[in-house]
């Protein structure tokens, strides 16, 4: 299926290893916040959203718990300040990384902008990304529809299929 974005985002393809400045201002590149496991990578349409907000609240109340123990990291992306982020981050009561692309740049290299909004201007179209360990991208979700975005189960399943790929999956005692 073809999304409307930068046509080299697809599966299989490699995501690019983007830098931007989270909540609190300290800059990170994508690969080194996924500490060489699998990860999801939202991108939230912003604040005002009750939708990234109810998808955030399902992830913090389900998958949260879960990340702390299974090695895979969470990282939104939002066009939101970073006053915003820290605000929306601590009001879900989230402790996965939340990035801020308050000048857009990465929204236009990735070319996934979002212009119908009249009042918060261009925004993300929420997408999320299930990626591989080095970036490889395994799956798109296009959530403009709420129904388009990962329920917790689908993100399991993804992350399991990623996981399991690992040479370590299976214990087998030294001989």
């Amino acid at each position: 299926m073809k999304y409307p974005m930068n046509e080299a985002l697809t599966i299989g393809a490699k995501f690019p290893n983007f830098e931007l400045p989270d909540h609190t201002g300290a800059v990170y590149k994508l690969f080194h916040l996924l500490h060489g496991f699998p990860g999801v990578l939202i991108f939230s349409r912003g604040h005002f959203c009750p939708k990234d907000r109810r998808q955030m609240s399902n992830y913090v109340q389900y998958l949260q718990p879960e990340f702390r123990v299974n090695y895979c990291h969470m990282v939104t992306v939002s066009v939101d300040d970073s006053l915003t982020t820290r605000e929306v981050r601590d009001q879900l009561n989230a402790d996965w990384t939340f990035l801020c692309d308050s000048d857009r740049k990465l929204l236009h290299e990735l070319e996934m902008v979002d212009s119908t909004d009249p009042v918060h201007g261009e925004i993300y179209i929420p997408y999320t990304f299930i990626l591989d360990r080095d970036l490889t991208i395994y799956k798109i979700y296009n959530g403009w529809w709420y129904l388009g975005r990962p329920t917790v189960d689908e993100i399991r399943l993804d992350l399991r299929e990623l996981m399991s790929r690992r040479q370590d999956w299976v214990y087998s005692a030294a001989k």
